[in-house]
């Protein structure tokens, strides 16, 4: 059904949507239709970006992978792409770039959640980890995101902030707030619904209390992210606090009672580059849902129905090199390697810069080499790969694929290797993939140190998964490693904690 479905979106007298695209320094917003919402839109996300820089004194010229983000027409598209039907909209990361899916619908009432909210929470989290990232408690991470999550744009130009996320508001006021002992010792694994509107609350809630409130409290809370991050042995949080936890939490309950003051970046602060409009390629447009529905780790039960819909859109554009390199994408997740191989060479032919269509071929020729171990499948493999980086320096795929084609040789990793995979991860530090990667790398050349410290945000991570799971584990045999170094030795650092 899905597949015909695609069709029907080529036929004679059907419309297509019609997508335009936005661009920005830091992200390209697509919508579903050109109108002013998409402008505004993309134009707030920009002076939310330029609000944590100046904040946080970010002033590097590297800028890291562009994000993407789709404004969908209705919450029913979301939630069938998160497949979860509470979503108005989700970010994750691809092996190509972060992006986000949201619904373009109005939050439901006061104290729901709206889309914009739910980006500016996990851009938030976007931006600690490429700017930042250390081993922070899971309330930080959570605080951080919520009390950026309420940003508002008013008339005059201006940029307010530190606003009370009102979906917090009945799990703060009707709820109580998640007692601190409790916050400050665990994640957010296992949460009733409730008691995750008073976690979520009361981190928001603390993170308020340490940026906003100019007290003693604020150097408490410091030093102990401080000590946190530094990994403290035989660290115990109430030696932190004046009054031990309890004195903090009667401080905390005491200023929730208050009215919170919110800051404001003037007009006169704001400096952001400039906003263009216009609209999708044809192909692209046709492509676009169904492009979503690859790159968001489809379940094996949906992927035939996508590629199959994939192919029927994609014949339609058949000298289209955009076309023609997503479809070769999609036939390398259904394993069919010489569909791949004949798509992207087909992206190829009609645009010799095609990135992605070298990318597919790359992976097709790794795999035939690995099996022949001939010299010549090696050299065509690597061929590609250089191809594809000379065709997009910036996109981090051919970067990890030069990598990985010399750690599947055998033999001394050259430093060439070694840089590649290091500007995969800088390009975007938020893929775990590229993280575990880049760590397993620096424990290869000796350096153990750097290999925990960069493991450190997916252990740390407040959502239990495999994934920090496996952390953990490979964290531990890390510093073990790092203990039998000669004393002397380079360490790595964490960085600071925001404040």
């Amino acid at each position: 059904m899905k597949a015909l479905a695609a069709l029907m979106l080529v036929l004679p007298g059907v419309a297509q949507a019609n997508w335009w695209q936005a661009r920005t320094d830091h992200f390209t917003v697509y919508s579903e239709g050109k109108d002013r919402t998409l402008h505004d839109f993309a134009e707030r996300l920009e002076k939310f970006d330029f609000l944590l820089r100046r904040l946080y004194n970010v002033t590097d010229a590297q800028q890291g992978s562009t994000v993407k983000v789709y404004l969908l027409s209705n919450d029913r598209k979301v939630q069938d792409l998160a497949d979860n039907r509470n979503l108005k909209g989700f970010y994750t990361t691809s092996n190509r770039n972060a992006y986000a899916f949201l619904s373009r619908e109005a939050k439901n009432g006061q104290f729901g959640i709206g889309a914009e909210e739910i980006l500016f929470h996990e851009y938030a989290h976007h931006f600690m980890l490429h700017h930042f990232p250390a081993a922070y408690p899971a309330w930080f991470v959570e605080g951080f995101a919520e009390f950026f999550s309420v940003v508002k744009f008013p008339k005059d130009g201006s940029i307010q902030f530190g606003h009370i996320p009102m979906a917090r508001v009945p799990g703060l006021v009707l709820g109580q707030p998640y007692p601190l002992k409790d916050l400050l010792a665990r994640d957010t694994k296992g949460l009733s619904q409730r008691d995750g509107d008073r976690y979520y609350g009361t981190a928001w809630l603390l993170t308020h209390y340490y940026f906003q409130h100019k007290s003693n409290r604020a150097d408490e809370i410091r030093r102990y992210l401080t000590g946190v991050a530094e990994g403290a042995p035989d660290m115990d949080v109430a030696d932190y606090f004046e009054g031990g936890l309890e004195g903090l939490e009667k401080d905390v309950k005491a200023y929730m009672r208050k009215k919170h003051f919110i800051s404001v970046l003037t007009p006169k602060e704001l400096a952001i580059g400039a906003i263009t409009l216009d609209p999708v390629d044809p192909a692209q447009a046709a492509l676009m849902e169904e492009e979503l529905r690859l790159t968001h780790r489809p379940k094996t039960e949906d992927l035939p129905d996508i590629v199959a819909a994939i192919r029927t859109i994609a014949a339609q554009y058949p000298d289209n090199a955009y076309a023609l390199a997503l479809l070769a994408e999609a036939e390398w997740k259904a394993e069919d390697t010489d569909a791949a191989l004949a798509a992207a060479d087909r992206a190829i032919a009609v645009d010799p810069q095609s990135s992605r269509g070298y990318a597919v071929r790359a992976e097709v020729l790794l795999e035939r080499a690995n099996d022949s171990d001939k010299p010549e499948d090696w050299k065509a493999a690597l061929t590609s790969i250089v191809r594809a980086n000379r065709a997009d320096t910036e996109d981090p795929v051919p970067l990890a694929l030069f990598y990985r084609y010399h750690a599947m040789r055998g033999g001394k990793m050259p430093d060439l290797g070694y840089d590649g995979l290091y500007k995969a991860f800088s390009l975007l530090p938020q893929n775990p993939n590229y993280r575990f990667n880049f760590a397993n790398a620096m424990a290869i050349r000796g350096d153990f140190a750097a290999a925990s410290t960069l493991l450190d945000p997916i252990a740390y991570s407040p959502h239990g998964s495999g994934m920090r799971d496996s952390a953990i584990r490979l964290k531990a045999q890390f510093d073990a490693q790092a203990a039998k170094m000669p004393k002397g030795a380079a360490k790595a650092q964490s960085p600071a904690p925001a404040s």
